[in-house]
């Protein structure tokens, strides 16, 4: 006896619909969202199934008529069914992505120019000290920077 048989045997009592667990995974496994609207997709199926049937027989289909529909979910079905759950959270997410893009636009361009505009006139302030003091270090140290600067405009040739 497999697993399989083993789970189907061990449900047989409480109407164990095997399709939950090839949809959603195991009870011991993570429940996720896509597995549970693939099961919902399932429902609806099935759902749609019934109504049919009893439009055509005009009864409702017995527990081996409900079995057999329900048997006749294979592996590509149910792959088809997990595959449009994601894709419908896919399409769901991407509704809420734009919904709410708009506003985190606006919260992230509220008030930006005086949050940039002060730690921009810090650096400045900083980076200009900054230079002042290495004007006076290296005044202190002996080198003429107003030579230099002389020297460099009248083109940097030879002695005058």
């Amino acid at each position: 006896m497999t697993a399989g048989d083993q789970q189907a045997t061990d449900h047989e009592d409480d109407n164990y619909n095997p399709v939950f667990e090839r949809l959603v995974g195991p009870p011991d496994g993570e429940l996720l969202v896509e597995g549970f609207i693939a099961y919902g997709l399932y429902k609806i199926a099935k759902r749609e199934w019934v109504s049919e049937f009893r439009a055509r027989e005009r009864r409702k289909p017995t527990p081996a008529e409900l079995e057999a529909y329900v048997a006749t979910w294979t592996a590509s079905q149910v792959q088809g069914a997990k595959e449009r759950a994601a894709q419908a959270l896919a399409e769901f997410a991407s509704d809420i992505i734009e919904a709410e893009e708009p506003k985190t636009l606006r919260r992230a361009l509220r008030g930006s120019f005086l949050r940039a505009f002060w730690p921009s006139l810090t650096a400045s302030v900083v980076y200009t000290l900054i230079l002042i003091l290495l004007a006076f270090v290296l005044t202190w140290a002996g080198v003429d920077l107003l030579g230099i600067f002389q020297h460099v405009g009248n083109g940097g040739g030879g002695a005058s």
